[in-house]
Formats: C-alpha cells, structure tokens, sequence
C-alpha cells in the first residue's frame, strides 16, 4: 500500500502540472478531489455505500439500490463519471435516503474521510473494480462485497502480472458474487479464496426497463408508425445489415403489408444506409425520423377521426406513413422495440458479436439475430433453452422467421433468471 500511494503521489504532480493548462482534466480532477463531503447528509448514521463506475453500471444496480431502500437502509452512491453522476442524481435528487458522490480516484485522504464522515457498514463494488484505498478501508471499518462481479481473460492476464498485489486486494471482500462459471475460474487463477466466491445470474436480468404511455404509443402511430401494418424493427444496426434486411423487406412486401423502421448503432452513418435505401426504393418510400416528429398535431383533435376522414391532398400527404422509417435520433429505440412486431438486434448478421436483446424480450418480443452473437451468448444461449431468440443465417431464414409469428410472454424468462433476492440474501448473510 506504501508503494502503491507513493506512486500515485508521483502522478499527482505530473496531473496537476497538465491540469493547470487543461480546463477539462481541472473540472475532472476538482469535482472528485475537492468535492464538500463535510455537507452532505447521514453524519453518524449507517449507511451502505454502492460504488459505480458509470451510468451502464447505475441501471444494472438501480433494483439493487431499491431493494435496499425497501430495507429502510440509507445509502451513499459513489459514481466515476459524469454522465453516472447525473443519471443517479436525476433518479435520487429528492430522495432523503440517498446521497451521491464522485468516487474521489481511490485518493488516500479522501477515501479515508469519507470513511470518518459516514459510518459505514457495508461496501459493494458494482461489478470489478480494483481499487486498493477504497478496498483497504472497506475491509478495515466495514464489509467489502462485489457484486455481478467480471473478469476477461484479457484483464484477468494483466492481473496476472501484479498477482500479488490483486490477490491480497480481491481477498478483502467478505463476498464475490460472479456471473459466471467462468469468471468464477478467473478469479480462483488469481489466487482468491474459493469460499468467498459464488455465482448469480448477471443483474441485466433485474433491470426494469421503462414502459411509453399510451399517449405516447399514439403520438408515434399519429406521426409515422402504421397500426395497419407489421412493424419491422431492426435496431443497433451494422454496416451490411440494412443491406440485407432492405432486400428481405423488397421481397416480402408485395402486398405492401409492411412497414420497416431501421435504427443504426452509429447516426453518422445515416448517410450512408440512405444510399442504400434509394438502391431499391424510391425516395418517397422512406423518411428521416427527425423530419416526421417534428410535425406536430395542433389543437385536442382526436387522431384516429383524422385518419378516417377524406382529406384534400395536402392533409394527405401530411398523415402518408413511409414504408421505411430512418432513425436518425438517439434514445428511442426502446420506444420503437415496443410498437413492433418483429425485432431484429444488429451487430451480429455480421462479425461483430451482437447487442442486447433483453430489452425486446423485456417487452415480449422475440428476438431475432444472426449467429455472430458472441458478445451477448450468456444471455442468447438462456433465451433459446425457452425458445425465446430466433438465429438466422441468411435472407431465407430471416423470411422464414417473419413467416412464424408468435406471441410469447417472455415475462418467465426474467422470473427464471433474475437472481437479485438472492444477492440481496448474501449481503445480510453473516
């Protein structure tokens, strides 16, 4: 530890000579340093401090936060970045029982004031980060847990090389609860004690994802979704994947009883895929999702009198839904996955290994992707032992797919693998 702090010392001095002349690194570094936690609630109370790094690590433990709310007990949220910082304050700005800080870069001085500052009596570390003040102090005035805890074997080989030290720091925590068999191995190659180490499902399977209101559902129907039609949805989309699902959409949409919204992974390649689709379409089949929900309907007039009474033509032109809908915005493919019928989850028609599909099998569709999944097989390999993914290879398989409707309640999918009543169990098991 002497070795580790003087070292970090010695960085000091080079950061604060660069943060001098950038405005940026001084912000970062004043934020987390500097920060008053004289003025913050709880001064002598128990609390349990949830450590994050950012805000992917925040919406996999929200249910655990609440259920440890539900408990009566307080809690002080340390989180790395920013973006995390204000997605915790946003959800607990006004919330009595929570406090929120900026993880102070595992500083000694700091750490130990926080430590002083609140009486701490549990620490959980969401996920693996290694941070050998915040380790020492949690071990020494509290217990240390890890939870939905991972381990590569990229970073598992550069532990390797300061086995040592990791070890002795992993070894403070009373409990690591792991997502896998496999990172359970990882950890016992590091040298940690078998009997701290215990395997749960990942916490994916406990997030509750955020459901749109009916008015909203209607604003989208309104504006550019056809209740009349199948909805296509193909999300987080990937170079050659537009490709191959507009030449699928030409095929089966003779009848025109279609509509395919695409919402690419990347929004500088917007450019892109509509080349694409004016390959195979005209440029009056598609339109940008920026340009359609701008309109806006004026007055209370009920939407579907609009749509049912004749029009002069330029009224219908304006409620013309497009057989193709561009997504050209961030943060509405949840939205989007709601209204369809089918979904597929890009970046695994090609080699890139997949995104997730818990979101649309949240909201009970079934997924289809391709087989380059590699990055999501934990999650696909449980879907399939229910049914609930469908992989495909080629432009047949993906009609054939479209071919098989189902309705699913995938709701027992979650039931079977949501495993937080259980790491909440272990938190309180001394």
């Amino acid at each position: 530890m002497l070795v580790y702090n003087f070292l970090r010392y010695l960085l000091y001095i080079a950061i604060f000579f660069v943060s001098f002349f950038n405005k940026k690194l001084s912000r970062f570094i004043k934020k987390r340093l500097f920060q008053n936690i004289e003025n913050k609630n709880f001064s002598s109370k128990d609390v349990i401090l949830v450590h994050m790094s950012s805000v992917g690590e925040f919406n996999l433990s929200k249910e655990l936060i609440e259920e440890l709310l539900r408990k009566g007990e307080r809690v002080l949220i340390s989180v790395m970045t920013d973006t995390g910082y204000n997605a915790v304050k946003k959800a607990y700005d006004s919330n009595e029982n929570v406090e929120i800080i900026y993880f102070p870069l595992d500083d000694l001085f700091v750490i130990k004031r926080i430590f002083e500052k609140f009486n701490v009596k549990k620490v959980i570390i969401i996920e693996t980060e290694i941070w050998p003040n915040l380790y020492y102090f949690a071990q020494k005035k509290s217990q240390l847990y890890i939870v939905n805890g991972r381990l590569t074997e990229k970073k598992m080989k550069s532990y390797l090389k300061m086995k040592f030290l990791v070890k002795k720091v992993l070894n403070s925590a009373k409990r690591i609860m792991v997502q896998s068999k496999e990172d359970k191995g990882r950890y016992l190659r590091l040298g940690i004690n078998e009997n701290k180490i215990k395997v749960y499902k990942n916490l994916k399977y406990s997030i509750k994802y955020e459901k749109i209101s009916e008015e909203k559902k209607e604003k989208y129907y309104r504006n550019c979704v056809n209740r009349d039609k199948k909805i296509i949805v193909c999300g987080s989309t990937r170079p050659g994947e537009e490709k191959i699902w507009l030449e699928v959409f030409s095929a089966i949409n003779k009848n025109d009883e279609y509509q395919l919204v695409i919402v690419p992974r990347h929004l500088e390649r917007v450019q892109e895929i509509e080349d694409e689709i004016k390959r195979l379409f005209s440029e009056n089949d598609y339109e940008l999702f920026s340009k359609i929900q701008n309109f806006e309907l004026e007055g209370n007039i009920d939407s579907e009198d609009i749509l049912k009474r004749k029009t002069d033509k330029n009224e219908k032109k304006i409620f013309e839904k497009k057989k193709i809908v561009l997504v050209d915005k961030m943060g509405v493919l949840r939205d989007f996955y709601q209204l369809a019928d089918y979904v597929f989850v890009g970046g695994t028609l090609v080699n890139i290994g997949g995104h997730s599909i818990l979101e649309p099998l949240y909201y009970n569709k079934v997924p289809i992707i391709g087989k380059y999944y590699q990055n999501i097989e934990e999650i696909v390999n449980e879907a399939r032992k229910m049914n609930y993914v469908k992989i495909v290879e080629n432009e047949d398989d993906i009609i054939e797919s479209i071919k098989s409707e189902e309705i699913l309640d995938t709701s027992k999918f979650f039931e079977k693998n949501n495993e937080l009543e259980k790491i909440v169990k272990e938190l309180y098991c001394d």
